[in-house]
């Protein structure tokens, strides 16, 4: 350090006549701090972007047990703070409008099957019943015909041996009278059997355009009873996986609105990272990226993680990570999936760097 002053002295007493190098010497403090904003600028513009860490908070993911009517707890079998397994019960809920539904659906489902079955015996009656009065016109129209058909033959017959009648026009006449009547009744033989027809295959359609809307009409209420009984089911909640109990927000025998959180259930190791990354580098990060976790100690092997959300603007880090208390610091919220087999503790503060940016960094470090 002599050295250095002794050579600036030397410097100095050889060009302390020169006016600028006396200004310098005078104002050295003010040119170093100059110099030094300089410095970290340039140093600034060089290395913006190319940030490879960036800091967050190990958090695990929540779910939340919550019936979207008024309800009222049974029994809740869970305390803050205890660990749940699959197969263990959380808590018991009942909700009397499901009850009432359940009993209208069942009640409608019966009437609906009631008159579609009273409806097919009701139209197989009036089948019959066009059936019976068709064939009573039809012997009385059978027998007329056949007794005129008699008559006619027995004239023909008469009127063959009796040449002389031939020329008889009125009894021609009355022949030919018989005839027409006789194919008048053909006729309406055979309009009245085509009308039954018809009449029979209306009432059989409308049998089956019935039985059809209430196979439709059932198996829409069916549908809604399955559902009504699935969430019936649900009211005895049932854990399965393993969890640990954030929180309770109700007591046994407590009536709860509906959408009120009655549990808060979390997992015991953390799940996601959710990391708050500055302005120069959020151009880097995409989702479906890969980063590394590490421990803030930088102790322990880094957890690989998928960057699975990033927020659409900038808001300010968690309070946990400012520099300063007064001086909040801003960026986008970046969302990482982990996996549950970590090392890190709840709420734990973690770094998160591009994958393999650190070795890279390093690797060139001692190249250097």
């Amino acid at each position: 350090m002599s050295r250095i002053e002794d050579k600036f002295d030397t410097f100095w007493n050889a060009h302390k006549s020169n006016a600028g190098v006396a200004y310098a010497y005078g104002h050295k403090l003010i040119i170093a701090w100059a110099l030094a904003i300089v410095v970290i600028f340039i140093l600034g513009l060089l290395y913006a972007g190319k940030a490879t860490s960036f800091s967050g908070i190990a958090e695990a993911s929540e779910t939340t047990i919550a019936v979207p009517t008024a309800a009222e707890i049974v029994k809740v079998h869970v305390v803050t703070g205890q660990e749940i397994h699959p197969g263990d019960t959380i808590v018991e809920i009942n909700r009397p409008d499901l009850t009432l539904r359940i009993t209208e659906v069942t009640r409608e489902i019966d009437a609906l099957e009631g008159r579609s079955n009273l409806s097919s015996a009701e139209i197989d009656q009036k089948v019959a019943e066009v059936k019976a009065s068709w064939e009573t016109r039809r012997l009385t129209l059978s027998s007329e015909i056949r007794n005129l058909e008699d008559e006619y033959a027995k004239n023909k017959a008469i009127a063959a041996k009796l040449k002389s009648l031939s020329k008889n026009s009125g009894n021609s006449e009355g022949n030919d009278a018989m005839a027409v009547r006789i194919k008048s009744l053909k006729n309406e033989l055979a309009a009245g059997q085509r009308s039954v027809n018809e009449q029979i295959a209306l009432l059989r359609g409308s049998s089956k355009l019935q039985k059809q809307s209430g196979k439709t009409e059932a198996a829409n209420l069916h549908k809604e009873l399955a559902e009504l009984k699935k969430q019936e089911a649900e009211l005895i909640q049932i854990s399965k996986e393993n969890w640990v109990v954030g929180q309770v927000n109700a007591r046994d025998g407590e009536k709860v609105s509906g959408f009120t959180p009655i549990v808060t259930l979390t997992h015991k190791t953390p799940s996601i990272v959710r990391g708050y990354i500055h302005e120069q580098m959020y151009q880097r990060m995409d989702v479906g990226k890969h980063v590394e976790v590490h421990s803030i100690s930088g102790n322990g092997k880094a957890v690989i993680g998928e960057v699975v959300g990033l927020s659409s603007r900038i808001v300010p880090f968690d309070a946990r990570l400012w520099k300063m208390p007064e001086a909040p610091i801003y960026g986008r919220e970046v969302t990482i999936k982990i996996s549950e087999d970590n090392p890190f503790l709840l709420g734990e503060m973690v770094a998160i760097s591009e994958l393999g940016a650190l070795k890279k960094l390093l690797s060139n470090e001692n190249k250097k």
